[in-house]
């Protein structure tokens, strides 16, 4: 099984009881935004230009970041986004929140995205009443360049301290 792919079925058991958690104990209606949580990190969708991360989802790209095909079928997925409803509280006492705007004008984004139902390296499932196909992938391309830049620095650091 990938890498990529563990990663994300992790986030999928972290992320759905935290949401169906919420929603339980929680009678007022939710004033954030859609939240997900991916191991240690927590990521909030905004609709700021102030977002930490800001994703163009552009299908007309030359030469995107990342490429994903939307798939019907979560076991073929890399990454999986189901939700039973508010997901909203789902990142409340996190320590580490990273906000993500998607943008398909931006012209200058952190990250590109291609997404369609095409052939693609990169495989995602969405079933969700909080999040649209366009937010998954906004997610997990952030999830995805900072699980690389973290494999990197820790690859670093042990090149570094070999004797």
């Amino acid at each position: 099984m990938k890498r990529t792919h563990l990663i994300a079925l992790m986030a999928l058991v972290v992320a759905v009881p935290a949401a169906t958690a919420s929603s339980f104990f929680s009678s007022d209606a939710p004033t954030a935004r859609p939240c997900f949580v991916s191991g240690a990190a927590a990521y909030e969708l905004s609709a700021t230009s102030a977002a930490d991360y800001t994703v163009r989802i552009d299908n007309a790209a030359a030469n995107p970041n990342l490429r994903m095909q939307l798939v019907d079928d979560p076991a073929a997925a890399d990454f999986v986004l189901v939700d039973e409803g508010d997901s909203a509280e789902a990142c409340k006492g996190s320590s580490s929140l990273e906000t993500v705007r998607v943008d398909p004008a931006a012209q200058k984004p952190d990250l590109t995205v291609t997404l369609s139902r095409n052939e693609a390296e990169h495989k995602v499932f969405v079933r969700s009443a909080n999040f649209s196909e366009q937010d998954a992938a906004a997610l997990f391309a952030v999830i995805w360049q900072n699980t690389r830049r973290t494999a990197r620095q820790e690859g670093n650091r042990q090149v570094a301290f070999r004797p």
